[in-house]
């Protein structure tokens, strides 16, 4: 139930924000396009940015409520660098898309972040298989369906 209110909630709220930019005078469609996803990009690595410096870093939390509270210090160490990553490549996302629109004149530059993310996501999952084969590992995939339906793990 709580997924299926959450995806109505953003479902909602998609048509609503398409129906403001077909409402929008023709001038301004090319903002309005790249401004939402450039400034969910930017408070998302705002997010991952500032569980650096307030209690116990986003990554870090999101992998010890998937290994039932108990995380080796190996691996505290990797998703405190995996957090940091995170929030600049975010970071980068959010200023390609902003410059790609305004100087190259590229609208479809806001699609880019939802196509990029999914990448770091796979490869990083790759990386840390290897690289922890010690350790179980919960696949992209997994976790983010687990992340719709539970929500965050809290602090």
């Amino acid at each position: 139930m709580r997924l299926f209110l959450r995806l109505s909630l953003a479902i909602a709220l998609g048509w609503g924000f398409a129906k403001l930019i077909e409402l929008s005078p023709p001038h301004w469609r090319a903002f309005a396009t790249w401004c939402p996803p450039a400034l969910i990009t930017l408070l998302a690595a705002f997010a991952f940015g500032r569980s650096l410096f307030r209690g116990e870093a986003l990554v870090t939390r999101i992998a010890r409520a998937h290994h039932a509270g108990q995380l080796p210090d190996d691996l505290v160490d990797y998703t405190r660098r995996l957090t940091a990553l995170w929030a600049f490549f975010l970071l980068g996302c959010a200023l390609l898309t902003m410059l790609l629109v305004q100087y190259a004149h590229f609208p479809q530059a806001a699609s880019l972040t939802p196509v990029l993310v999914p990448c770091l996501m796979t490869c990083e999952y790759f990386f840390r298989k290897r690289r922890f084969s010690q350790h179980p590992h919960v696949n992209p995939l997994s976790l983010m369906l687990s992340m719709l339906l539970h929500g965050m793990p809290r602090e």
